[in-house]
């Protein structure tokens, strides 16, 4: 009689510890689909951006052509895509607008300035969040790992 209670515990055990390993690499899985998903949103942020703040050049479309980073894969929804175009149009605007401005800098200082812009835009929390409401509006954080 207290074999087969040892047996049934040992197995409860195992069993156990399979589904909580099955669980964490569910968790994991997701866990890298939402940083895949994060990061293309802000490297296609920065793409759009880039390219809008310098004017389609050759020079910008020859650098972003000859990156490889991001995901092969489409990853963004159509809806992510449009709102991108419409931020980084937003913020073009603000760029051009700023290069107007007289008063705000130095002699000789005046044009676009859209590196450092672009830059302070990637690091801010603000495109982090907005990458991540977008996660979850999109609805694909729910599908994956199912």
């Amino acid at each position: 009689m207290t074999r087969p209670f040892i047996y049934s515990i040992l197995v409860t055990i195992v069993l156990t510890t399979i589904s909580c390993d099955s669980i964490r690499q569910t968790r994991s899985i997701k866990a890298q689909y939402k940083d895949i998903y994060i990061d293309q949103f802000k490297l296609t942020y920065f793409r759009q951006l880039l390219m809008k703040s310098y004017n389609n050049s050759n020079a910008v479309q020859e650098l972003i052509g000859a990156d490889h980073s991001g995901f092969t894969e489409p990853i963004l929804t159509i809806d992510d895509y449009k709102l991108i175009d419409s931020l980084t149009t937003n913020d073009n605007k603000y760029l051009v607008v700023d290069s107007t401005e007289d008063g705000r800098r130095a002699e000789g200082a005046q044009g676009k300035r859209p590196l450092g812009f672009i830059l302070n835009k990637q690091t801010s929390k603000w495109l982090d969040s907005l990458a991540k409401k977008r996660l979850k509006l999109s609805g694909l954080k729910n599908s994956w790992g199912n």
